[in-house]
């Protein structure tokens, strides 16, 4: 059998990426408790695989039509729309003895030829034998001669009460070939949501775990700890600056590079987000800032004070290059544990899809993590993640802890930290500037070539109006 000619989808490239080897045909256990997503994943396995032709027949108990095409159609996952072409059946039966289901249920399949089949769930079937040996019996003699006969993917849904994580039902994971089990944690009072791969027979499990988010529009969608490869959409091309002193200090930054800025807690510089408007104006970058202590107005206020205060531009001008190059929004890091937080930003990334990632007030996260281990896990991730898709990242963070900052900067490829020394009475800021494969740098504002710095000011923006149309 020709695997890329047979294989299915679940409908999320990352899970499919994780169980690829043990989607092509048998049997795909769908674990988890009340409201955990199952029914939605056995959905999405249907709808994902009609779109590709594929004919699908869903087996139901419990489910009424109307109401499951309805919740699943806010996911994006539209049965009607398969139902109407002939790709999806939908078919509700009555609880009744387990010799009238195994009947009807044949005679589904011998009236009609599925590539996918699905049962949600079993719990009414097996559950009416009592006897585990009987269970047993039932699904070696029916379900393991059905995965034998059947040339399509069967998917068969289980529950388990709240509080449990085994299916007592029989050993109906020995009939399987993968099963996954979809989980609730509540950490520290915040729900995450976690995918177990507990089984993929024919490939070799090195993931156990993966966090997973129901999306809006989008179903089921997993983050797939990524590996330390750098994969940039951009090649090797520099990004370009106007203001000439950027590359000067940091050297030419890169699509992937993650840049690390850090200040005392109580002295803080809008010199810090100019290069982050220079790279988004002169490479006509879409920027995604997502601020951790500030709301959004608040950021587009600070944004617009340095549009006017830097560069000399007028609050409706700079308002507009705001919401041409910029996408900005906050979140408070102590609403969601910090698995569902990395599952919605990594959502919202992929959605807005922009060349340049900017993280600001990182540093709540030394007050409100219990498990820095934990934290480091989730956040390594993230960089490697972004990275991997080609992402310049910048991080904004006061120090509050010196291990904090030192873990934070041993993670990027360029770090600025702002100092302040007096003088005559003034504060005045100075930049530590470390790039990797390069000696560290110090540099001091009080000694930037001015008329240099006017000129590229006005070149860029110039470039700004030009981008306007003004």
């Amino acid at each position: 059998m020709n695997y890329a000619e047979h294989a299915y989808t679940t409908g999320c490239r990352e899970l499919d990426e994780l169980i690829s080897k043990s989607l092509y045909r048998g049997a795909l256990l769908i674990v988890g408790h009340p409201g955990a997503g199952k029914t939605t994943l056995a959905s999405q396995i249907c709808y994902a695989n009609a779109k590709r032709g594929k004919k699908c027949l869903y087996v139901t108990f419990y489910e009424d039509k109307e109401k499951l095409f309805k919740n699943t159609a806010r996911l994006g996952i539209d049965l009607a729309s398969a139902e109407l072409v002939g790709l999806f059946k939908y078919v509700k039966l009555p609880a009744v003895s387990v010799d009238e289901f195994l009947s009807t249920f044949t005679g589904l399949l011998e009236k009609e030829v599925y590539d996918v089949v699905v049962i949600d769930s079993v719990n009414p079937v097996l559950e009416r034998v009592k006897r585990r040996e009987e269970q047993r019996a039932i699904l070696l003699n029916f379900f393991y001669q059905l995965t034998g006969a059947f040339t399509g993917l069967l998917v068969l849904v289980a529950e388990v009460p709240l509080g449990k994580e085994t299916v007592d039902l029989g050993s109906i994971e020995f009939v399987t070939d993968a099963v996954i089990y979809l989980k609730h944690r509540v950490e520290y009072g915040l729900l995450s949501r976690v995918m177990e791969l507990r089984k993929l027979r024919g490939a070799p499990i090195s993931v156990v775990e993966v966090p997973f988010l129901i999306v809006e529009g989008g179903g089921i969608r997993v983050f797939k700890p990524p590996r330390p490869e750098r994969v940039l959409t951009g090649g090797e091309k520099p990004l370009h600056t106007t203001i000439s002193i950027v590359p000067e200090l940091v050297g030419l930054m890169k699509p992937g590079d993650l840049v690390y800025i850090s200040y005392p807690p109580r002295g803080r510089t809008p010199l810090v987000i100019v290069p982050l408007l220079d790279l988004a104006v002169t490479n006509d970058m879409k920027t995604l800032i997502i601020s951790y202590k500030y709301a959004l107005y608040e950021v587009r206020d600070l944004f617009i004070e340095v549009f006017k205060h830097y560069f000399n531009v007028e609050p409706a001008i700079a308002k507009r290059a705001l919401d041409k190059y910029f996408y900005i929004v906050s979140f408070n890091p102590s609403a969601y544990s910090y698995t569902h937080l990395q599952m919605v930003i990594a959502e919202l990334i992929e959605r807005v899809d922009p060349g340049i990632v900017a993280f600001h007030g990182g540093e709540i996260f030394r007050a409100i993590t219990r498990d820095p281990a934990d934290f480091w896990v989730n956040y390594i991730n993230m960089l490697l993640w972004l990275k991997n898709k080609g992402k310049l990242v910048f991080r904004y963070c006061a120090r509050v802890d010196p291990y904090w900052t030192r873990m934070h900067e041993s993670l990027s490829d360029i770090v600025v930290r702002v100092y302040y020394s007096r003088e005559r009475g003034l504060l005045k800021p100075i930049f530590y500037i470390w790039r990797r494969g390069s000696e560290a740098k110090v540099f001091d504002y009080s000694s930037l070539d001015l008329e240099r710095s006017v000129k590229d000011v006005e070149r860029l923006v110039e470039l700004i109006k030009q981008r306007l149309g003004d």
